[in-house]
């Protein structure tokens, strides 16, 4: 028995648009096109691996990902990896879900307190490079570790564990982002590849503590510009960003701890 497409559609309770698209994409091609006119057929047994397609298509995989499975690829590793995608997406929603009741119980912008202090000079041991997107930071700075400790293994961290990243780009940037990872050091080392050695002296520096997820750190940063302008400073280097607690340590972003610091003086 053969099934014309519009009957099979109706079957298998997808459109005649998305068996095409099926079709095209070499998911689900018809089991018999006739050479005569053309039509296309599907056969009984094709009904399984449509309703198959669609619970791939149900659980969220896209077209090129189904495809490789039907190619034969094991699924798991496909299926895990859509797993962690929708995981964030959850997340994502969660964290939307949590500012939209903020905003509509009055919710106010986080109250921050600007603190100036003077940051002393100190030798620092720095990775420049780029990352596709800013989750990749915590693998851009283990990465740093491993190739300091190959490259120069008689220099050691300070005490202190002072570190910082700024951002190299003009502008804000969504992916390709340009970073450089400082982590001040007893000595001064060798430069090699991505690693490099510089001196940094005393700074003074508007700094504030920022509680919770990074994608709210454009608050902080608001605070110290808000204060630089009602205190006459003006920015003269590039801001650090010191990561205290992340995903490293605390198992949710509200407990994350970042402070902010902006080299400042009179302008």
């Amino acid at each position: 028995m053969r099934y014309k497409i519009g009957e099979f559609s109706k079957l298998g309770k997808v459109s005649v648009k998305t068996l095409r698209h099926y079709d095209e994409e070499g998911l689900l091609k018809p089991g018999y096109v006739d050479g005569f006119n053309r039509y296309r057929y599907y056969l009984p047994e094709q009904l399984g691996t449509l309703c198959t397609i669609m619970r791939y298509r149900r659980a969220g995989l896209s077209i090129p990902e189904i495809r490789r499975i039907m190619d034969g690829e094991e699924p798991g590793p496909i299926l895990e990896g859509r797993m962690d995608a929708t995981e964030s997406e959850r997340l994502d929603l969660e964290r939307r879900i949590e500012l939209l009741n903020d905003l509509m119980n009055g919710g106010k912008d986080m109250d921050y307190s600007v603190e100036v202090r003077t940051i002393p000079g100190f030798k620092a041991a720095y990775r420049h490079g780029r990352i596709e997107k800013y989750s990749d930071m915590t693998g851009f700075v283990f990465g740093f570790a491993e190739m300091c400790r190959e490259s120069n293994p008689d220099v050691e961290c300070t005490e202190d564990g002072y570190c910082f990243v700024t951002y190299d780009d003009l502008e804000y940037r969504e992916s390709d982002i340009g970073i450089t990872y400082y982590q001040s050091v007893k000595t001064m080392g060798k430069d090699s590849g991505e690693i490099g050695f510089r001196e940094f002296g005393d700074v003074v520096a508007a700094c504030v503590k920022h509680v919770g997820p990074y994608d709210r750190l454009g608050e902080a940063y608001a605070a110290i510009m808000k204060w630089m302008t009602e205190n006459g400073m003006e920015l003269v280097d590039r801001p650090r960003e010191c990561y205290i607690d992340g995903c490293w340590n605390r198992e949710s972003e509200d407990e994350y701890l970042t402070e902010i610091q902006f080299p400042i003086g009179r302008n």
